[in-house]
Parts: C-alpha cells; sequence; structure tokens
C-alpha cells in the first residue's frame, strides 16, 4: 500500500527487501525442505449491481455473521464458493477455514474476559455488498497470565445475491504502533502475545530490512524497545 503501491502499479516495484516478506522471497527454497507452497490470492468478487443488497441488509447479514464465529457454529450462512484471506494465510476454501477455525476455537475459548470490540460497520461504497468492521481483541490467556491487547484490524465480508458470505478477509492491522503483537493481526497476534508457539517462524513474516532493524534493536544499535514491526 501507500507509495510503495504507487511505484508497483505504476510498473517500477521497490526492491524486494523493503517490500517482500522474507519467507515470500525465500518460499522456492523452503518448499524443498518441505514448507507448502503459497496459494495464488484470488481477484475480488465482482457482483453485478443488479444483485445489489440493502445497506440495511448487509449491516444484518454482517452481524449474524460475527456473532456465529464467521459462520464456524452456522455454516450454512457461508455459501460453498466461500474463500477467507488474512495478510499471511489464505485463500482458504470453506472446508478447509472450517476445519482450521475448529482449532482457533478452542484457544479462544480458553481465553478470559475476550472482547472483539467490533466496531465501525460500514457498507462499501465500491465493491457490491461488500461489508468493512473494524475489531481491537483484548482477553487473558489463563497459562502465561499474558494479556492478548490487539492493534485495529480490519476486516470485510461479502455477500451474494442471496445472502451468502462468499469472502470473508481478516486480521488486517490498521496501526502497528498499537497493541502487543509486534504489529502482527488474528492468530499471529494472539500468539506473540501470549507466548504461544507461531504457526509461522517471526522471522519469514517480516521483510529482509524489518529482520535488520530487529537485529540491531536486539545487539543495541538501536534504542527503541522491540516489538515494532519497521517500515
Amino acid at each position: 500500500g501507500g507509495l510503495f503501491g504507487v511505484f508497483e502499479g505504476l510498473g517500477y516495484p521497490l526492491p524486494v527487501f523493503l517490500t517482500r516478506s522474507t519467507g515470500e522471497i525465500l518460499a522456492p527454497l523452503l518448499q524443498l525442505f518441505g514448507a507448502p507452497s503459497r496459494p495464488t490470492l484470488a481477484p475480488v468478487t465482482e457482483i453485478d449491481a443488479a444483485s445489489a443488497l440493502s445497506e440495511e441488509r448487509l449491516v444484518e447479514l454482517t452481524s449474524a455473521l460475527i456473532a456465529s464465529q464467521f459462520g464456524t457454529t452456522d455454516a450454512s450462512l457461508l455459501a460453498d464458493s466461500f474463500t477467507f484471506t488474512g495478510p499471511l494465510v489464505g485463500p482458504l476454501s470453506k472446508e478447509v477455514f472450517l476445519g482450521a477455525f475448529t482449532g482457533i476455537s478452542k484457544l479462544l475459548s480458553s481465553l478470559e474476559g475476550l472482547d472483539y470490540q467490533y466496531r465501525d460497520v460500514r457498507p462499501c461504497p465500491f465493491d457490491v455488498n461488500r461489508v468493512w468492521y473494524t475489531s481491537s481483541p483484548t482477553a487473558v490467556y489463563p497459562p502465561t497470565g499474558k494479556k492478548w491487547i490487539s492493534p485495529p484490524e480490519c476486516g470485510s465480508a461479502q455477500f451474494d445475491s442471496e445472502g451468502k458470505c462468499i469472502a470473508l478477509t481478516g486480521g488486517y492491522v490498521m496501526d502497528r504502533r498499537m497493541g502487543n503483537t509486534e504489529g502482527l493481526g488474528g492468530v499471529y497476534g494472539l500468539s506473540v502475545a501470549v507466548g504461544l508457539p507461531l504457526p509461522t517462524p517471526l522471522w519469514q513474516l517480516y521483510t529482509p530490512a524489518q529482520n535488520f532493524a530487529r537485529f540491531q534493536r536486539w545487539i543495541g544499535l538501536k534504542s527503541e524497545p522491540l516489538g515494532r514491526l519497521e517500515s
């Protein structure tokens, strides 16, 4: 995004060590050692304006989706073509998403005082039947006593003409200076905050430039505290 996105869109991409994660750059090598291949991102579904639902209906559908833990307690809310995409995972099919969330829900149920702080539910003026929302989850993980304080995260849900969710996004951090997740969202941020193993090693999630900045802080060449992603 931002200036990086402008250069990328104009066909003048900046060096990959500034714009791509270390895991993405090393993906061909990591796959030789058994790492799964990265799925190809699917384009945003374009829905004909004739299939547009009212804003009131879209907010109602989004509220029901959130209440059902994004369809995991009521899969009928999800279309067969449903996909989930996050900044570090996806796109996941309906079957894979429901299977993955089953394990995550066990972790979430062990948290004390979990509050997602959902707000700003707003129909998108550009993408038909798409709704954006903001959340800032907080909770305590009893086994370690550590608190999860997520930075604000943005997510979205898109629905077909029948009100089924066809696409879900989540975990996109809006201000990485906030919270205690080292700038990460979703289950990655939760894991960092409460001291759980990450699904992917942390160094793979950062760009080489960010990893170098973290190394400088670690050896004392930078005075800023650890815990924030370098831009």
